[in-house]
């Protein structure tokens, strides 16, 4: 079975990274898992899946994983591994900011900077 992500252009999603504690300064390792998780749960939220019956249901981490293995079978990702980095527990390897800068269609500085533009004026 093939399956097609793709970005639902009715939904909406800021650009803003929020700090927890609010006074607390974040490490700039915690800062960059902040910045890859708000990043990815937002690609998440606007994606749909299209099936080969034609149906088309939300993007899960499982059927990402599955699209990532199927798509980019060097990279090695986990349904849980996603879970650790959409949650901000786990910071990505290079080579899997490239395989889902690929799969979303977006460039890959998406998930590592913070801009003040929305994210609609990313190239897609």
């Amino acid at each position: 079975m093939s399956t097609t992500v793709s970005l639902d252009p009715q939904s909406g999603a800021g650009d803003v990274v929020e700090h927890q504690d609010g006074d607390e300064e974040l490490t700039p390792r915690q800062e960059a898992a902040a910045i890859f998780s708000q990043r990815l749960a937002e690609l998440i939220a606007e994606s749909v899946v299209s099936t080969e019956d034609g149906s088309a249901r939300s993007l899960t981490l499982y059927s990402l994983a599955q699209h990532l293995e199927l798509a980019h079978p060097d990279v090695p990702v986990s349904q849980s591994g996603l879970y650790r980095l959409i949650n901000g527990e786990a910071i990505p390897r290079l080579d899997l900011i490239i395989a889902l800068a690929r799969v979303f269609n977006v460039p890959p500085e998406y998930f590592v900077t913070v801009s003040e533009r929305n994210t609609d004026s990313w190239a897609r």
